[in-house]
This record gives C-alpha cells, sequence and structure tokens, in this order.
C-alpha cells in the first residue's frame, strides 16, 4: 500500500486544503463554552465550486473547541457561512482547494454498481481485514497495527467504536448524562493518524455493533443516543477514511421489528447527515440473506459465510441485489481455522475476488474479549513472526501487482466459470467488459470433494485442502481464437511464461505444481 510518509491532509483555518482532503474550522468565544455541553448549536453551510450547498454543524472536543468540517471532492474556492442555531450569522469566509493526488472518499462505481472506486477515479481493490478493538484507548498497538496493515496490503480495517460488542456506554460519561469527549478524540487520533500516513486505506466504524438497547433508544426518540449519533457523523463523516456499519449480526429471525424499524430509520439519518456520502452499511449473521437492498442509504452488502473459497455465496446473493458484495467475514486463523492458513486465504481471495465480490481476512481475535497468544490487536508482521500467524495474508500484495500489471482494475468484469469448465473449487474466471481478456485461477487443490460451502458443519475441503504436488491439466472454452496467455505465480507474485493461442477450445497444463493464475489476451 501507498505511502510511507505522513501529509498533512486535514488542513484548518485560512491555509490552503487539498482535493481528496479535509478542512477545519474552529469557533472559539462563545461558541467554546456552548461547545462544552455539547449540542452542536452552529449551523455551517458550504457552497462549492460547482454551486453545490451542503450544511453542516459544528462540533465540540475535550478541550472546548466548536469545530466544523467538510470534506472537499472539488478543486476551487469554496465560500462557508457558520449561523447560530437562532439562525444569527457568526462567521464567513472561502477555502482555497488545490488540486492533489489524494485518492478521497470510496465509492460505488458508475460503470459498474459491484466495484468501488476512488472519489479521483482509481480503482478500490477491497483487501479488508477485521481489528475490531482498535480504536479503544487502552489498546496501545494500534500505530503498529495501522502500519503494518498497509504493508501487507490491507485496504479496508473494520473496527468498532463501542467499548465492547454489546455495549456502548464508552460513548457517555459515567452517568450518561453527555457524551464522553476525551474518547472520541482518542478515536480522531487515530483516524487521522491513518488518513495522513495510508490515505488509500479505508476504515469500517460499527456504529452501534451488537448493542440491540441503544438501536432500541434510538427508535424511541432517546436525545442523548440522538445526540451520539448526530456527533459521531459531523465530526468523522467528512473524512476520507471513513464509512460506516450501524450495527453487527442482524438477524431478521431473531431481532425485533423494533430493531429492524430502528435500524432502517437509523440509516436514513446517517445517510442525511452525513452530507459527504460516506458509504453505509449493515453487518449479518453468518449465511444471513442480504437485508436492505431497497434502502437508499445502504451503499453496499456486508456479508458473512464461511469456506467461501469458490464465491458461491457471492453469486447467490448476486441474484438479490446489484450492490457491492462485501465478504466481511469467512474463516480466520485462529476460528474455525483452515489447515493451510496461506493457501487456504488465497483461494478465498481469488475466489471471492473472481466472482465479482471483495474478500476479507481474518487473523487473531480481536473482539477485546479473547485471551491468549491467538487474541489481541498486534501488527500483522509482528503476530507472523512470534507465530501467532501463519502468514495467512501474505498473497494480498501479489494480487495487487496482478491487477495493477493487467487489467488495472475488475470494472466491468464479468464472472464467468463456463471459461473453465463450471468447476470453481477447481478454477475460477472472470472475462473483460468486451469479452477480449480473460483471468483463470487455477487452484488445483490436493482434495475438493466434499465442500462445506454455505453452513458447513464438520471437517471439509475447504478447510483442510492443500495446494497439491501435482501438475493439473485443465480444459477452458474461450470466447476467442487467437491470443496469449501468460502464467502468474500467486504465491510469488512472479510472471512464469506464456504461450500461444490458436483455437477457442483449449486444453492447458500448469507450469509448475501447485495453484496458478492465467492472464489471456486476445491478439
Amino acid at each position: 500500500m501507498p505511502t510511507t510518509t505522513e501529509r498533512d491532509i486535514l488542513s484548518t483555518g485560512s491555509h490552503p486544503a487539498k482535493r481528496g482532503g479535509c478542512h477545519q474550522l474552529e469557533f472559539a468565544g462563545e461558541h467554546v463554552v456552548t461547545a462544552r455541553v455539547p449540542s452542536l448549536p452552529l449551523n455551517l453551510t458550504f457552497s462549492l465550486p460547482s454551486g453545490a450547498r451542503i450544511s453542516a454543524k459544528a462540533f465540540a472536543t475535550q478541550e472546548g473547541k466548536a469545530i466544523s468540517r467538510c470534506y472537499l471532492p472539488e478543486a476551487g474556492e469554496w465560500k462557508w457561512e457558520a449561523k447560530s442555531s437562532a439562525g444569527k450569522g457568526v462567521a464567513s469566509g472561502n477555502i482555497h482547494v488545490e488540486e492533489s493526488d489524494l485518492p478521497g472518499k470510496v465509492r460505488t462505481s458508475q460503470q459498474d454498481p459491484r466495484q468501488f472506486v476512488y472519489d479521483n477515479g482509481n480503482y478500490f481493490i477491497h483487501s479488508g481485514d477485521i481489528a475490531e478493538n482498535l480504536l479503544a484507548p487502552k489498546e496501545e498497538n494500534w500505530s503498529s497495527y495501522i502500519d503494518q496493515a498497509a504493508q501487507a496490503g490491507f485496504t479496508k480495517l473494520r473496527v468498532r467504536l463501542a467499548e465492547n460488542a454489546k455495549s456502548t456506554a464508552n460513548f457517555f460519561d459515567s452517568h450518561r448524562k453527555q457524551l464522553n469527549l476525551s474518547f472520541w478524540d482518542e478515536v480522531e487520533k487515530r483516524l487521522i493518524y491513518a488518513l495522513n500516513r495510508y490515505p488509500r486505506m479505508q476504515l469500517q466504524l460499527d456504529l452501534f455493533a451488537e448493542d440491540r438497547e441503544e438501536l432500541d433508544r434510538f427508535e424511541e426518540g432517546d436525545p442523548l443516543t440522538h445526540l451520539a449519533v448526530t456527533y459521531i457523523t459531523e465530526r468523522f463523516s467528512s473524512l476520507a477514511n471513513v464509512h460506516w456499519n450501524l450495527a453487527s449480526n442482524i438477524d431478521p429471525a431473531k431481532d425485533s421489528a423494533v430493531t429492524l424499524q430502528a435500524l432502517s430509520r437509523l440509516g436514513k439519518t446517517v445517510y442525511e447527515q452525513s452530507p459527504w456520502h460516506s458509504l453505509i452499511t449493515c453487518g449479518l449473521p453468518r449465511y444471513a440473506t442480504f437485508l436492505f437492498d431497497r434502502e437508499k442509504w445502504c451503499s453496499y452488502a456486508s456479508l458473512s459465510s464461511l469456506g467461501q473459497v469458490d464465491g458461491a455465496y457471492i453469486a447467490e446473493n448476486a441474484s438479490l441485489t446489484n450492490k457491492p458484495l462485501v465478504l466481511d467475514q469467512d474463516r480466520a486463523e485462529y476460528q474455525l481455522a483452515p489447515l493451510q492458513p496461506r493457501y487456504y486465504f488465497r483461494r478465498l481471495f481469488w475466489g471471492v475476488l473472481l466472482s465479482g465480490g471483495h474478500p476479507t481476512y481474518q487473523g487473531l481475535d480481536t473482539s477485546g474479549q479473547g485471551r491468549g497468544h491467538h487474541a489481541g490487536i498486534v501488527g500483522y508482521y509482528d503476530a507472523c513472526h512470534s507465530a501467532r500467524l501463519k502468514s495467512g495474508a501474505h498473497d494480498l500484495l501479489h494480487i495487487q501487482t496482478f491487477i495493477r500489471e493487467t487489467c488495472g482494475s475488475l470494472v466491468g468484469w464479468v464472472a464467468d466459470d463456463s471459461l473453465s469448465g463450471n468447476k470453481p473449487l477447481l478454477a475460477k474466471s472472470m472475462r473483460s467488459p468486451e469479452s477480449d481478456r480473460c483471468i483463470i485461477y487455477v487452484a488445483n487443490p490436493d482434495s475438493h470433494d466434499g465442500h462445506s460451502g454455505k453452513k458447513g458443519q464438520g471437517f471439509y475441503s475447504d478447510q483442510n485442502a492443500s495446494a497439491s504436488d501435482i501438475f493439473t491439466t485443465f480444459n477452458l472454452e474461450l470466447p476467442f481464437a487467437n491470443g496469449t496467455a501468460r502464467w502468474f505465480s500467486p504465491t510469488t507474485g512472479e510472471w512464469k511464461g506464456q504461450v500461444e493461442i490458436t483455437k477457442a477450445s483449449t486444453i492447458f497444463l500448469t507450469p509448475e505444481p501447485g495453484d496458478w493464475v492465467l492472464w489471456i489476451q486476445r491478439n
């Protein structure tokens, strides 16, 4: 992942700002006193160079400042005006926004609703990791975790705002009378650390996690809960590396109608109070079908399954929605563990990507509730060097290299296992929009019978398979008759020769045992 030097992406006051960054305005005097409550007393209007007008509110910090922020999707001269809650003018000014190479926020691609791109048009390769307790004040390894996640190629981290999955009590003071501003200051420090160093890395903030009581309070109109939602979205939505997960493990078979209605209302509220259009989703339990396709606020499907090395669950949910399909949870190296982690996760990454979905790895137990060798917020490479992990995510960088050196993005690409005989456990296939290029991942496992797939119980091929130690042959039915095929090693990131194709129906032999990727291009 990109950068190793810190950049000042959060500009302030009258200083020049950067497109794709964030600008901050601070207010003093009577507004500082009011901000200590904090009741978000100031209303801001930002006028963009395009003529668009966006409204926002100021928020308070532990230092007693009243601050307003705006995300900067456009270069040029911006104008802003601040008014009190009574409508009285407080201040106004300009922001000069310069062009920059910052990627900006992640959006759904307008050319392909299944894929993501940054605001600057660059492709977003979703390589997720789970770091639930990363933002907890007691976690001391948070910066090394972020640094090593970037070095390993992770582009999205799933993190939790609640102190534990069942309670958002840390949002408030001990008497539940006002917001816990010291906690939110600490959250901000970590988000901005990541933004300045690794602007291409996204953090998916889990808002209410599994705290159904707080979610029900929101539905009942509890003023403090509503203040918390407004405060959190105003403070963090303008950061280019932030997007939202409303809650986790939402199960229509178990959760009440009140909870589901609360989610719908919460999603609409966050969508309307987050004018910079951050992505929003909602987490489901394992194997649950995507719930929120018709909700305008829902940007993508957050799925959880098991053994998806063949991408079957992605294909199943693709018939239910045109939105991006993110597999946010599968096996982990410590939980429901595969015997061969590196090979398993390599199959998972390629299998999900070539099914048109977006994969996620999981290493240690980062819930904050685990104990021992396989738990805690620990940098990925530190965990591997100390034998806590077995290099399960070591091939992410090779996947990114392959995409960068071939097609550049999977926008518009079509999952098509018919190219390789409709045997996705053995080979996964995808073709370009013009059907003039193909990607074939030849998994070549030494065991594929009895694959668990959805709702599997017991010991199955996805869990115990290793890469075969023999060569394998496979047949391709290509959409063209003349082209060039190049071999790519998914374990080393190196190219291993090429062959010419002279007919559409072609039998291939892998250059060596193990799994391989084939890049095929029409002449």
